[in-house]
């Protein structure tokens, strides 16, 4: 997360780590934490970088869908090589949300 200049929420749990490398993905990284779920949305609002915005329509990038939401993320600034970062999140619950970033190369 930081290597793509973005900050982990404050009341984040049980993150989680994974590098791949070389393939024909070329390099990737991926995260996963859990977090309060009334605190999703507003993270996702804050997090910089070229949003990809489905359908061209004028939004914020997040996709509502019945189990979450989704984000799309390109050219993200900060150290990391990445030519997109795709944010999913999944309810977990009333009051969790599991978040999963993954990145793949430029």
């Amino acid at each position: 997360m930081y290597a793509l200049g973005w900050v982990l929420p404050e009341h984040a749990s049980d993150p989680r780590c994974t590098e791949l490398s070389g393939g024909l993905a070329g390099h990737t990284e991926s995260g996963t934490f859990r977090m309060p779920r009334a605190e999703v949305r507003p993270w996702l609002a804050s997090l910089s970088g070229e949003r990809n915005k489905p359908g061209g329509l004028d939004t914020d990038g997040v996709v509502e869908r019945k189990e979450g939401l989704s984000l799309s993320v390109l050219r993200p600034p900060g150290s990391l090589e990445a030519g997109e970062v795709r944010v999913d999140v999944r309810w977990e619950g009333e009051d969790t949300a599991v978040v999963t970033c993954e990145t793949s190369g430029r």
